[in-house]
């Protein structure tokens, strides 16, 4: 026979233990408790987007496509323009924007190969040439309305003398776009992404008298263009006047 205040004390033991069970007041139950099932996971969960206090530079045009955060990204070929093989133009203007040089003409539109540049799409590129062996060079491309993105493709530089391609644009932006050191005929990208400033001029500077390279691919947003939505709306290339 249970010795009476033995029972009494496993009683109390049993009524602490009990009491110290979590209680559907101090927390949802689980489903094994009669609960509600958990909610699932996303299937479609939010993208990580880049730091938005920040400024990032791309050398990969489908890395900088990839990080845009405008619905779409505008691209300009110069597929439209009439191509005249010849370094003969003060300016070259087309729907979003305009690129001019110092000591023009030294502008051309080009549909063929020339002195190993050539268009990266399409068949037509907008070539940049150095003929009067007078530098530094500027190249200035200034745009109709601010802009947050902007990214270039470059064909051929850096083939010729040691000067890298500088950047630089209104908002105080600097960096190198081209290098350098390459190959006859290479092909080099640069990009830019800033968010809370905006530019409507980019410059581009190089110090070998001579050198040569062509343009193509100028991909750009809008600083008040709709953001990005990863589900709804996502990212593409949009070249003037698509829809």
């Amino acid at each position: 026979m249970l010795n009476p205040m033995f029972r009494i004390g496993s009683c109390l033991v049993i009524a602490v233990l009990v009491s110290l069970q979590p209680q559907a007041g101090d927390r949802p139950l689980t489903e094994a408790e009669g609960g509600l099932p958990a909610p699932a996971e996303d299937p479609r969960p939010p993208i990580k987007r880049f730091d938005p206090k920040s400024t990032f530079t791309f050398t990969d045009q489908d890395a900088f496509l990839a990080a845009a955060w405008c619905v779409t990204v505008p691209m300009e070929s110069f597929e439209d323009l009439q191509a005249t093989n010849q370094s003969d133009q003060d300016s070259i203007s087309v729907t979003d924007f305009t690129v001019t040089t110092d000591n023009p003409p030294r502008l051309g539109i080009w549909d063929r190969r020339f002195q190993d540049a050539s268009a990266s799409d399409g068949t037509q590129w907008l070539g940049v040439n150095e003929n009067q062996l007078l530098v530094p060079q500027i190249t200035t491309i200034t745009f109709a309305a601010p802009i947050n993105h902007f990214g270039i493709n470059f064909s051929d530089y850096g083939d010729f003398g040691g000067s890298n391609l500088i950047y630089s644009d209104s908002a105080g932006n600097l960096a190198t776009a081209a290098f350098s050191g390459r190959p006859s005929g290479n092909r080099q990208f640069f990009g830019i992404i800033t968010r809370h400033t905006q530019f409507v001029t980019v410059t581009l500077v190089h110090f070998v008298a001579g050198e040569f390279y062509g343009i193509d691919e100028i991909s750009y947003c809008f600083a008040d263009s709709p953001p990005y939505d990863p589900i709804r709306r996502p990212t593409k290339r949009l070249r003037p006047g698509e829809p």
